[in-house]
């Protein structure tokens, strides 16, 4: 496998926005920087967590080039350009196609309901017109569909894909694309959209993680993946336990979705902490109240994120 090397703790950064709803450039610029020097060992990109799906095109690319621009190569940045149609994931891909990006990423396409045949379509499609290696991000809890083991082994095989973003939460699916990988002889890098098993990452045959509260605690969750991989159980539940304090933050909504509680969870910390200057969330989600606001500060002194 070529290009560079991707493992430990890629962050789907969060998109600052100002209050009309555009990339606050110098807050996602501060915010990069923040995450690269807290260890993150890479940048996924305008992803869920970015808030993608409710972007207009032009601040999605701007927010995926403004990361490129201030990661510098730094750490490696992949950019997310699901779509909803294999021709509107190309154009995206056509856009970045002067990126520097290390990579791209993809969901399956959403609303209609495709097969697995279909589905490999789109990503041979999508890869053949990229300038960029390819990831499959699997999100089956927002996109209604999962890209399964045989169908990315095959892609992999082919030379469609260079990795897979697992965020299914189903682990016996990762154990049949490892057992796949290592039977076929098979190179794909393989991570796993949750913090828990930032230390155990490698013993299930992954990589490393995409956690979202990495957003906030890059650090102590880079420290667990790190504590992990030399086999210290101790150090890494003490990490583990300070990211896991600071994902309360994303559970004090009141009302509104989850994904709102989330990202709104996550701004609003990221502003208290000084690092962006807006906690706008893109409309309708539901931004957290005064009093829902008033509850963070402890749990960041608690995650060691504020004095």
């Amino acid at each position: 496998m070529t290009g560079p090397h991707f493992q430990g703790v890629i962050v789907p950064i969060v998109t600052p926005l100002t209050p009309d709803e555009r990339v606050d450039a110098p807050s996602l610029r501060h915010l990069v920087n923040y995450l690269i020097d807290s260890g993150a060992h890479g940048i996924w990109a305008a992803g869920t967590n970015g808030e993608f799906a409710a972007l207009r095109d032009d601040q999605r690319l701007r927010a995926i080039e403004t990361i490129v621009e201030e990661a510098n190569g730094r750490v490696p940045v992949i950019g997310n350009i699901s779509a909803p149609g294999t021709a509107a994931a190309i154009d995206l891909a056509h856009s970045l196609a002067g990126s520097k990006l290390d990579g791209i990423a993809a969901t399956p396409p959403y609303y209609y309901h495709y097969d697995q045949a279909e589905l490999s379509n789109h990503f041979r499609a999508v890869s053949a017109a990229s300038k960029h290696p390819l990831w499959i991000y699997n999100f089956p809890a927002m996109t209604k569909l999962t890209v399964d083991p045989p169908t990315i082994a095959d892609l992999v095989a082919d030379g469609a894909v260079v990795g897979v973003k697992d965020s299914s939460g189903a682990g016996e699916a990762l154990a049949e694309l490892v057992t796949l990988c290592d039977r076929r002889s098979i190179d794909l890098y393989r991570f796993l959209g949750s913090v828990y098993r930032a230390p155990a990452a490698k013993r299930l045959g992954a990589h490393g993680v995409i956690p979202g509260i990495g957003n906030l605690a890059a650090a102590s969750i880079s420290k667990a993946w790190e504590a992990g991989e030399a086999g210290d159980s101790a150090n890494a539940a003490k990490h583990i336990d300070a990211a896991i304090e600071a994902q309360r933050v994303t559970r004090l909504a009141q009302s509104g979705g989850r994904n709102a509680a989330n990202a709104s969870g996550i701004k609003a910390s990221l502003k208290i902490m000084g690092i962006i200057e807006h906690d706008t969330v893109t409309s309708p989600m539901r931004p957290l109240a005064k009093e829902e606001k008033a509850l963070i500060p402890p749990i960041l002194r608690r995650a060691g994120l504020m004095n």
